[in-house]
């Protein structure tokens, strides 16, 4: 398909738009083999465009899927597509069990051809190989990258021998030795030059750069390849964004000043172009899910059209007319319902992305633009960098809740605690403030929440944490819940801080946590007792 061919020549954009429009010609009801390719399609795209978290969860939907037409090359095509995003969070192990697992759902012999490109054990082994690398297991890294070359010299495989080659070459560049690292560097460009393949080239100039970094002319004329290259060739984005990383590295290395605030002045731009690119993808993302909803209504609409049809005719002899009537009435009611059911959902993921992400991504380009702007002082940019750091962190863990409060399978007590609990704990992290979790109710993980108490809850427990972290001055916060005998869930939050003031009061933030509150049937007070006492109820 065309969305395969842009991808191939780094078209993501293109690449993207095809794949948008190949779902709109196919079922979303249907299982089959071309939907299972389109989700893992997806979650390659998605970690091209750096939405690693997006990536993740349509390769988890991908292993489902292929799982129930009983594909296994195409449950190791989706789980390796899981591993790679997973790498890219720096979530190793889970990365390396994924990978694992992609290498043994590969069929040992496979007699159909499949009409799409598909992973190759080159590609899983190579993998391994960099998740191994990572967690600086040398041994492994080379033993399986061994094994990687010998799978992409047997399959003639045009991208797996070059990116090989290069991991070779990252290998020994980490274990100084420089002369076999810049013989698979150079072999690599050889390998990537006569495929076609101008990205892995590009990388591979950055690292010929780091490998030489102790020869000023050498290290220039890399970076020059690098910059002429990416003038010539289409490039993905995010390939010429890790060359700039690396020049940087080694050009502040060097005190080479002037090419640093050069470097420093590409990344810039790149991540100004890469933040407005997410927006539009998530914003994408959003109309997609909201068009495929309402394609899986619209077919539920028909099924139960069918149905009634049927009815129809075995009871016509008990009043054919009275039956037709009614008919239409249930139809027309529900009908009414699901599209207001699907226009609340839309506005409400709408609303989500506009003031949480949205406002975030706001935040780093402003923060970005005055780094820009004040680039004489090495001081200056340290601070605006780490509060650029702060924000992309705070962005990434809010799409992290998105993300999980639209998955079905983390629909437990038990899951809503431990999020709750890894939030808190990293939240005050290096901090003053003491964190301490308690849970008092057994067998939580039989008690079911659906995607709307998940994420208005934690976005009420948010909104108070961070509040305690701003203004209460406290130096110990708790977070308990339990079980009521009345069967209702609370939630109880009380620090040693200065309780609730006119310079800490929580503005809009009070009556945000309000509404999200009674959007649950619960309620919600605060009072000051030896510091704040929060308290949230919610019915089961």
């Amino acid at each position: 398909m065309l969305a395969e061919y842009f991808l191939e020549t780094d078209d993501i954009e293109s690449s993207q738009r095809w794949l948008e429009k190949t779902k709109d010609l196919v079922s979303p009801k249907v299982i089959d083999s071309t939907a299972v390719f389109i989700q893992s399609l997806q979650s390659e795209l998605f970690y091209y465009m750096g939405l690693y978290q997006f990536g993740t969860n349509e390769a988890e939907k991908a292993i489902e899927n292929a799982k129930q037409i009983k594909d296994s090359l195409l449950i190791a095509d989706a789980y390796f597509f899981l591993g790679i995003n997973q790498l890219e969070i720096n979530e190793l192990e889970k990365a390396q069990q994924s990978l694992w697992k992609s290498r043994n759902y590969f069929p040992k012999k496979s007699n159909r051809k499949h009409i799409r490109s598909l992973i190759q054990k080159e590609h899983i082994y190579n993998n391994i190989a960099q998740s191994k690398f990572k967690l600086k297991e040398m041994d492994s890294a080379v033993w399986y990258n061994a094994k990687a070359y010998t799978f992409a010299k047997k399959n003639n495989s045009k991208r797996g021998i070059p990116n090989i080659e290069q991991t070779f070459g990252q290998i020994y560049l980490s274990k100084n030795q420089k002369d076999s690292a810049l013989f698979y560097f150079q072999k690599s460009i050889h390998s990537a030059v006569n495929s076609n393949y101008y990205d892995i080239v590009l990388l591979n100039f950055s690292y010929l750069m780091e490998s030489q970094s102790d020869d000023p002319v050498l290290v220039n004329h890399w970076f020059e390849k690098g910059m002429g290259l990416m003038d010539q060739k289409i490039i993905n984005i995010t390939f010429q964004r890790y060359f700039y990383v690396t020049a940087l590295a080694v050009f502040k290395k060097r005190n080479q000043t002037d090419k640093v605030a050069f470097v420093q002045e590409k990344i810039i731009a790149i991540d100004d172009e890469t933040q407005l690119k997410g927006n539009f993808y998530i914003q994408n993302i959003t109309e997609q899910y909201a068009k495929n909803e309402n394609k899986l209504l619209t077919f539920q609409v028909e099924e139960l059209t069918k149905q009634r049809k049927y009815a129809f005719l075995q009871l016509i002899a008990a009043g054919l007319s009275l039956i037709i009537l009614s008919l239409v009435i249930v139809i027309i009611r529900r009908k009414n319902k699901i599209q207001q059911t699907l226009l609340d959902q839309k506005n409400e993921i709408s609303k989500d992305l506009h003031d949480d992400i949205g406002s975030g991504l706001s935040s780093i380009l402003i923060h970005a633009d005055l780094l820009l702007k004040n680039g004489t002082s090495d001081e200056k940019q340290k601070v605006l960098a780490t509060k650029i750091n702060q924000t992309g962190k705070e962005i990434s863990q809010r799409l992290n809740a998105f993300i999980w409060s639209l998955n079905t399978e983390h629909n437990t007590l038990q899951h809503f605690c431990e999020y709750t609990k890894q939030y808190g704990a990293t939240l005050f992290e290096e901090t003053p403030i003491s964190f301490v979790f308690q849970n008092s109710i057994k067998n939580k993980e039989t008690i079911k929440m659906n995607g709307q108490q998940r994420k208005n809850l934690f976005y009420a427990l948010k909104e108070i944490l961070n509040n305690t972290l701003k203004h209460a001055q406290a130096t110990k916060v708790v977070l308990h819940i339990s079980l009521e005998t009345n069967k209702q869930l609370q939630f109880t939050i009380q620090d040693n801080g200065t309780g609730i003031t006119k310079a800490n009061a929580f503005g809009n933030g009070f009556k945000n946590i309000q509404n999200r509150v009674e959007d649950l049937k619960g309620t919600f007070t605060v009072k000051t007792d030896n510091g704040l006492l929060t308290i949230i109820t919610i019915p089961l």
